[in-house]
């Protein structure tokens, strides 16, 4: 058996991925090519292996504790090798940061600062490196992995966290049935057979598989899976809302307004945002909930120190206020309320107008998605007419011609998107230029040929093309509130309706559009191009364009190849390929297969364009507090670059604390 320690180099070597690429960002000109080649990424900080000479630090508010005897002093809550972080300014202990939140529980823009994995990436979305593991062995063949914790890791409330919390979440939740009726998310599921975890010591336990599977590594390392809810639990912790550890579960459920515990298992399950008392590895920890805000406070066991051995994070409590009215949420941060906020585009004259006043600044971040808004056709339509116009490739070259980019570009981003097809990021290794032009071009002549050539007549008063049964070609677009300028949306319909086919665009919330596309009763829906980056765009089954992700644009074809045909429709043969395809990337033992499945996915994609993209990696300026320290002057903002998660907001401080409480 040989086994390979995993470093940096080492998966840059065994995913072929070269090095970090210039940014596109900060570019005056919407040509693509331009612009890939002026911005300039943002470096990692190294991480060091040994705390240097061994003297720690801590913030006064944890000192207090310590003197008081409520804390054991830094050097026995921190890990024997904690992750050294080097930060661009050695900051200062204390303040606050200010954020703001839509919903009770609901995501704001710091919130994925609060994640921390076994592994992490860069906000490249290139480079995979351990944090809450030290080391990982990888097996050549890919199939098996041993995860090194890093020796004296401890959760929140100070009890270590072991390979057997590892091995509780994989037995007690994962594979228990009335958490997971259909068995452990399909992220550990190769073909007919699940992974295996096994405990090899108290620091060390192992993921194997039957068969190769990559993308083990990449789980690890990103935010959006963290191994499924996490990659472990504090089992200590959770057995009380257990029905196999505490006989009470199911009382203790109905108290809290639940039927069965598994439902208050659920709630408590939550790795982001964990609830008030539940131990977390993360910078902050929730210490204080009611309707109207939610307080994070440091974590005293939290495993990071930056060069000089302070333990971070630096800044003392994240304070998160509901506020429910986006206008208003809008109005508190172009007037300073918060500590640092994405803004929207179209209200940049707001924001700049204000930043003397507010006591704030801009920093020019520009958003991941290769399309901020793309849109695909319901391929398993219920309409059989409907269903065979969409299936037509003409016809989703045709709505992708007919779309004019330059206008949603100049009218809403002012020029500084790039027009472009949706997929994967260019720094992928295996990319190809092509797919970005794909039918990318605004030719609503070509669109109209193509329109006639499939058959669709217009009316009589050539306003409307008709369907082969004699109705207006029409199709109804929901989209889920908020989620895009409705300017951009706007533009489409236009255009679309231009070249014959009446479009409705129907805003309805997230949960009826979940609802209604999960049902198969959409036309069409739209989404944005997130996870492009080659570590996100490798997660199993989790890209926007794997039909039963958010655009759910085949369904029914999933659910066969999903099932072995138990249930849903069988997919055409090009599309029983296109499966097994991507289940043999995932699979992949060289390099070379790697490049040469991971190029022919992609391109299948791009060839059938089953989302049609209109303009990506659009700037997103950030506004940033007066005196707030160690903010990146320029970052990718998105689901792929783990959001906040890149920013390293545990290095953040605030330049007079003091004056930040």
């Amino acid at each position: 058996m040989v086994r390979k320690a995993y470093t940096r180099r080492g998966f840059i070597k065994q995913t072929g991925l070269l090095s970090v690429s210039p940014l596109l960002f900060n570019c005056s000109k919407s040509n693509f090519e331009d612009q890939l080649n002026t911005g300039r990424v943002p470096s990692m900080p190294a991480a060091a292996h040994t705390g240097g000479s061994g003297q720690y630090h801590e913030a006064p508010m944890l000192a207090e504790q310590v003197a008081k005897g409520l804390l054991p002093p830094v050097e026995q809550r921190l890990p024997i090798n904690p992750f050294v972080r080097v930060v661009e300014t050695i900051g200062k202990y204390g303040g606050t940061l200010y954020d703001q939140t839509e919903s009770k529980g609901g995501r704001f823009f710091l919130d994925g600062a609060l994640v921390a994995g076994p592994q992490e990436t860069d906000n490249g979305g290139k480079i995979i490196r351990p944090h809450l593991c030290d080391r990982i062995d990888v097996h050549e063949d890919f199939t098996e992995f041993i995860f090194h914790i890093r020796e004296g890791l401890r959760w929140s409330d100070g009890v270590e966290l072991t390979a057997d919390d590892v091995i509780w979440w994989w037995e007690h939740e994962q594979n228990h049935r009335d958490l997971y009726p259909e068995g452990p998310r399909t992220t550990w599921k190769v073909g007919e057979h699940y992974a295996r975890f096994d405990k090899i010591d108290q620091w060390t336990f192992k993921i194997s598989f039957p068969v190769p599977f990559r993308p083990c590594l990449n789980i690890s390392a990103h935010e959006w899976m963290a191994f499924g809810s996490y990659f472990a639990q504090p089992a200590h912790y959770m057995k009380q809302f257990h029905i196999d550890f505490n006989p009470h579960a199911d009382e203790l459920a109905r108290h809290f307004g639940y039927e069965k515990w598994h439902q208050l298992y659920k709630i408590y399950e939550e790795y982001m945002r964990p609830h008030c008392g539940k131990p977390h590895v993360g910078p902050w920890i929730r210490t204080a909930s009611e309707s109207s805000f939610d307080i994070y406070t440091r974590n005293p066991y939290y495993p990071e120190v930056d060069q000089e051995g302070n333990q971070l994070p630096y800044i003392d409590q994240v304070f998160v206020p509901v506020i429910e009215d986006r206008k208003l949420r809008d109005a508190r941060a172009a007037t300073g309320a918060v500590s640092q906020a994405s803004t929207e585009i179209t209200q940049i004259y707001i924001y700049k107008k204000n930043t003397q006043m507010a006591h704030y600044h801009l920093k020019n971040w520009q958003l991941a998605n290769s399309s901020e808004c793309m849109f695909a056709f319901n391929l398993n339509h219920k309409d059989l007419t409907k269903r065979e116009i969409y299936n037509d490739v003409r016809f989703r070259q045709a709505m992708s011609l007919s779309i004019n980019r330059k206008r949603i570009n100049d009218v809403i981003y002012f020029g500084r998107a790039v027009e472009c097809q949706a997929t994967l990021n260019p720094d992928a290794s295996f990319f190809n230029r092509e797919w970005l032009r794909h039918c990318a071009e605004y030719d609503p002549v070509k669109a109209n040929r193509l329109l006639d050539d499939m058959g669709l007549a217009w009316d009589a008063n050539h306003q409307y093309r008709l369907q082969p049964d004699g109705k207006k070609l029409t199709t109804v677009v929901i989209f889920n509130q908020q989620t895009f300028p409705v300017e951009l949306l706007e533009f489409v319909r236009q255009d679309w309706q231009d070249v014959g086919m009446e479009t409705i665009l129907k805003e309805t919330d997230f949960r009826f559009r979940m609802e209604r596309c999960q049902s198969g009763e959409h036309d069409c829906t739209c989404w944005n191009a997130d996870m492009v980056e080659e570590i996100a765009a490798y997660l199993p089954w989790v890209s926007k364009w794997n039909p039963q992700q958010m655009l759910f644009y085949a369904l029914d074809w999933w659910y066969w190849y999903y099932t072995g045909g138990k249930s849903g429709e069988e997919p055409p043969e090009e599309w029983k390929q296109q499966f097994n395809r991507m289940a043999a990337w995932y699979q992949t033992r060289t390099d070379a297969d790697y490049r040469r499945l991971g190029h022919e996915v992609w391109d299948f994609f791009s060839r059938k364009l089953v989302c049609i993209g209109t303009v990506g990696y659009a700037p997103n300026p950030v506004i940033v507090k007066n005196g707030l320290q160690n903010v990146p002057d320029s970052i990718k903002m998105g689901y792929g670059t783990v959001w906040a998660k890149s920013y390293m907001v545990q290095t953040y401080f605030w330049d007079e604390p003091q004056k930040h409480l």
